[in-house]
């Protein structure tokens, strides 16, 4: 029961760091990759006449070397030892260093689900019971014929949406996630290659993000609501960014009856919208057959309400849409598809299996940021290796109204 939605932002952006091109020689020069030796090799290449005094040498010895490590391997299978306090074992130690990539399993708010780590919170008892995956709440399971959503809220689609491309504007615009006062945004220097196909994509129609303001009737000022993520599809020929839509039924998890992206606690104060921070789970198409699932945590919007009625929709200005793709969550959802790969026959391998390492070095040029451990993030530096990407877009709204589910 993942949850999955084509967030077609982020998945452009996802192509543009891969570069977009089919040839094999940017892959070379971008990836390094560790060649085990083949033994096999070493023995055939060895001379067949060794000299006595090599005899003498004894067994091979092999030097621990820790003087740039405080932690991990020591080059010959001994430690140049642990990392105190924090959390998840081994993940504290990355490439010699203590804290780099952190992994704090936290249930304190989850009944089942995932931890944030490799594990889990627990399970639902109870056959009538399933798990909200996102929220990590059991709830009761649903009959999708008859349970779900035949009416919508105030809905808005979105109209226009872009990666903002220079500092200042990041800085005043984007949401700060190391705690400098400042906005961030690991995109930006992928504006030029991500803007253009973004704005085509609305514009021909086959991007429909709609924002569902769950039970809202008061667009100036609301305490606490649910702000769902749908994709829709126009009923007008050809498609417009406004108007009538059909909510295509991937927007939810038919056992729950639930949408895919929910932002619980959102709120509405003198017209201005506001909602997270939250995490959802995106699918991120990098090539042609290539879809890498991945979740985005501490995702957050806001917007400025313009209009609003509950018969045709509300329209909004300003909106930013943030969150974090960390290298842990890029790392998981590489290692199934990487699964997937391994155990395909020889002959029948997709074609994205040759990508994968390639995919994952390019997505990870756009990490800015540094896990400090506690939820925090820091700025990348050269002592502080970047393992998270901080993804900012801005965007705006127009009235939408969802009148049908999708055949």
């Amino acid at each position: 029961m993942n949850r999955r939605i084509a967030l077609c932002a982020c998945l452009l952006l996802a192509l543009a760091a891969c570069g977009g091109g089919s040839g094999t020689s940017g892959a070379d020069a971008a990836v390094e990759y560790d060649v085990p030796e083949d033994p096999g090799a070493a023995e055939d290449a060895a001379p067949e006449t060794v000299p006595d005094a090599a005899m003498d040498l004894g067994p091979e010895t092999c030097t621990p070397d820790c003087a740039s490590r405080e932690c991990g391997d020591d080059g010959c299978g001994g430690s140049c030892g642990t990392c105190p306090g924090g959390c998840g074992g081994i993940l504290t130690c990355y490439e010699g260093s203590c804290g780099a990539v952190p992994c704090c399993p936290n249930c304190a708010e989850r009944q089942c689900g995932s931890d944030g780590c490799y594990g889990t919170c627990g399970t639902c008892a109870g056959p009538d019971m399933e798990c909200d995956m996102l929220r990590g709440e059991c709830v009761v399971h649903c009959d999708w014929t008859t349970d779900r959503p035949f009416l919508w809220s105030a809905t808005g689609v979105v109209s226009s949406m872009q990666t903002p491309a220079t500092t200042a504007i990041v800085q005043a615009t984007c949401f700060d996630y190391t705690g400098d006062g400042l906005g961030d945004n690991g995109l930006k220097g992928l504006a030029d290659q991500v803007n253009g196909p973004i704005a085509d994509a609305i514009a021909a129609g086959s991007f429909a993000l709609l924002l569902e303001l769950a039970g809202v009737t008061d667009f100036t000022d609301t305490a606490s609501f649910v702000l769902n993520g749908l994709v829709g599809t126009s009923t007008a020929t050809p498609p417009v960014a406004q108007g009538d839509f059909l909510v295509q039924e991937r927007s939810y998890v038919p056992d729950i009856c639930l949408p895919m992206i929910q932002f619980q606690g959102a709120r509405i104060t003198a017209g201005a919208l506001a909602a997270g921070p939250h995490e959802f789970q995106l699918s991120i198409p990098v090539s042609e057959g290539l879809v890498i699932d991945a979740t985005l945590i501490q995702a957050m919007i806001k917007a400025n309400i313009t209009a609003g009625a509950t018969a045709d929709g509300f329209a909004a200005t300003d909106g930013v849409l943030s969150g974090v793709l960390t290298k842990l969550q890029l790392e998981t959802a590489i290692a199934k598809l990487q699964a997937s790969c391994d155990a395909a026959p020889a002959d029948a391998k997709p074609d994205y299996c040759s990508s994968l390492k390639f995919a994952f070095s390019a997505m990870t040029l756009l990490f800015d940021l540094h896990q400090v451990g506690d939820g925090t993030f820091v700025a990348r530096t050269k002592e502080l290796p970047g393992d998270a990407a901080s993804v900012c877009l801005t965007f705006t709204l127009s009235k939408a109204r969802v009148i049908d589910m999708a055949p």
